[in-house]
């Protein structure tokens, strides 16, 4: 199995030397593997490893598992990072019905968050060929297109997968040959969870009743759905400055679409998409369709809302995706209101806004633009309320430096006659919210945080222009 890693690692060129990789180890077959490879192959490849483990707090033999994966790490002479997350409380304080899905995204937090601590190292998981097999029926049983049925990368941005050619019963013999004794999670065989009826219940049946050697083929069905997918992306991007601009909105050029092939049309599409919103989340294979026929057979003027806070509008020679909202009645001109003290917790009512401020000890589940979410501890109160202010400059989360706020708003193309109406949350020292568009960087919360203050918007501008 090694010599199968070792191919895998090379083909896709996964380690360069000098690296540093930080392997995630829940104790289970797959991970204990993963680690006890990754420490063969460092001196080979002349890479650095460590070790994460992150106890979710679901299960009574949770802790235990956590002091296995240390004590293991440490007999191999490797550092090994160790936190405990309660997820069930984080998902009934977020109304989250997925336990699973919160503990992966509190998991890789906690992950990217010591990979940067360690100097930006990659992150390494042990998912492996049956995990890709179950991933790619799972996204075909939810609808999804050829991104979903290529599976899970070798290589995604920080995350790489070195098993991802080996199979299950391949990792077991490898800890048995080695003399490991991996930990077995309980929860993999209830059927409670989705993936665990594909593995336990459905590739069963269809390996019995349709294909006994459904896995390769499925798995084949990813390799060579993933090429295409690639191949197809790549041929859409260089159509970028041809058929399709980008500023300050996206405009795709009609004549040019309709010369593509439909895959290429549908891509561009997307990437349209991907570009003005950072992600494809909510975005449906009807989405793609609709702005399809109104590029290509629209009638001019007409208009269609997306996911994210983008329209989409058809012009005499394309259409053209940008932010804003499709109804905006010319507004009364507001008129400035004096700063208020931000009641904290409580309800502070400005002008025609009210926001709600609550202390919280876990981290509440973002709800769109009319939610922030701060470390109380790093502000300095009271936190006031107001109207902009001439001079007023901003620091948006996610943007390396400042902005002058008529600027910020003007470019999310707040109409002018209303810009005195959004109401500005600032602390003793800067900006922190620009309610209803952007938080601040300042008081942004990081795994440190243990207070936690969250603002809400009740008549954010999601409702402004209606």
């Amino acid at each position: 199995m090694l010599d199968k890693v070792k191919t895998w690692i090379n083909n896709y060129q996964l380690i360069k030397p000098g690296s540093r990789i930080l392997a995630a180890c829940s104790g289970g077959p797959d991970s204990l593997a993963l680690v006890h490879i990754l420490h063969r192959l460092k001196a080979e490849y002349g890479f650095s490893v460590a070790v994460a483990h992150v106890n979710h707090m679901l299960r009574p033999e949770a802790a235990e598992e956590a002091e296995f994966v240390e004590a293991f790490a440490t007999s191999l002479g490797l550092t090994c990072s160790v936190t405990n997350i309660n997820v069930l409380a984080y998902s009934k304080a977020n109304k989250i019905s997925s336990q699973e899905e919160a503990a992966r995204l509190l998991r890789y937090q906690y992950l990217r968050r010591i990979a940067a601590e360690w100097g930006g190292a990659q992150i390494a998981t042990g998912h492996h060929r049956d995990d890709q097999v179950e991933t790619v029926l799972l996204n075909f049983l939810r609808g999804a297109g050829s991104g979903g049925l290529r599976g899970m990368k070798p290589l995604n941005g920080d995350v790489m997968r070195p098993l991802l050619a080996v199979s299950r019963p391949e990792i077991e013999a490898y800890c048995e040959e080695q003399g490991l004794q991996p930990r077995h999670d309980s929860t993999n065989f209830t059927t409670e969870y989705r993936r665990n009826r594909i593995r336990l219940e459905l590739l069963p049946a269809l390996e019995e009743s349709y294909n006994p050697a459904i896995r390769e083929a499925i798995w084949r069905l990813a390799s060579l759905v993933g090429a295409e997918h690639d191949y197809i992306r790549g041929e859409a991007a260089k159509l970028w400055g041809k058929v399709a601009t980008a500023g300050d909105s996206i405009t795709i050029e009609s004549q040019g679409l309709a010369a593509l092939p439909a895959a290429l049309q549908r891509e561009l599409i997307r990437q349209a998409i991907e570009k003005k919103r950072g992600a494809l989340t909510g975005i449906s294979f009807e989405h793609v369709e609709k702005l399809l026929t109104m590029a290509l057979s629209g009638t001019v003027g007409s208009l269609l809302t997306l996911p994210g806070g983008l329209i989409a509008r058809k012009t005499y020679t394309g259409l053209v995706v940008e932010n804003g909202v499709l109804y905006q009645p010319q507004p009364v001109p507001a008129k400035r209101v004096e700063p208020v003290a931000l009641v904290v917790p409580g309800s502070t009512t400005i002008g025609s806004s009210t926001i709600v401020a609550e202390l919280v000890t876990a981290l509440p589940l973002k709800k769109g633009e009319n939610t922030a979410v701060f470390d109380l501890e790093k502000l300095t109160l009271p936190l006031i309320v107001r109207s902009r202010l001439p001079g007023d400059r901003f620091r948006p989360m996610g943007l390396n430096g400042s902005k002058k706020l008529k600027k910020f708003l003007i470019d999310h193309k707040v109409p002018e006659a209303v810009r005195d109406d959004v109401p500005i949350v600032v602390d003793q020292q800067e900006i922190i919210w620009v309610a209803g568009y952007r938080q601040s960087e300042h008081g942004r919360i990081d795994e440190t945080t243990k207070k936690f203050c969250s603002l809400a918007l009740l008549n954010g501008r999601n409702f402004e222009y209606e």
